[in-house]
């Protein structure tokens, strides 16, 4: 049975799997790309992804840390760090990301974890990491 076609002997229709967790990180590098605050900084940490066993050996060999959030943005006018990270629908940070996002408050930074576009635009927004054409709705 597919997602959201009906079975034939019980009549309840099956939910499909929430949207990966990729098609979030790019809408929301879509927006930022297209609606940065000026004087903003930002970059997405792209750890996460599944990698080949030497691949991820270098690169922890070359200090990659686990934990770090998906996206890093630095505010203006002090250099603030600003960490977004983004889950699937309906999962939490892991443990260390949790401790990530922990240490960047202690520093004097901003971190927020969320599941859904509207939260994480949001978040940017309240940060004032986007530009003033995209606080409309039109």
């Amino acid at each position: 049975m597919k997602p959201g076609q009906p079975d034939l002997f019980t009549k309840r229709v099956r939910k499909g799997p929430a949207p990966k967790e990729r098609a979030l990180h790019i809408a929301v590098a879509d927006t930022l790309a297209w609606g940065i605050s000026p004087g903003w900084l930002w970059t997405h940490f792209p750890a996460g992804e599944l990698r080949a066993d030497k691949t991820a050996a270098l690169l922890k060999r070359m200090g990659t840390q686990v934990g770090w959030s998906d996206f890093l943005l630095v505010g203006p006018p002090l250099g603030r760090l600003h960490a977004l990270e983004l889950k699937r629908r309906g999962l939490k940070p892991s443990e260390a990301q949790h401790a990530f996002m922990d240490a960047v408050v202690a520093a004097g930074g901003v971190a927020e974890w969320t599941d859904n576009y509207d939260a994480a635009i949001a978040a940017l927004r309240a940060w004032g990491a986007l530009s003033d054409r995209l606080l409309t709705d039109g």
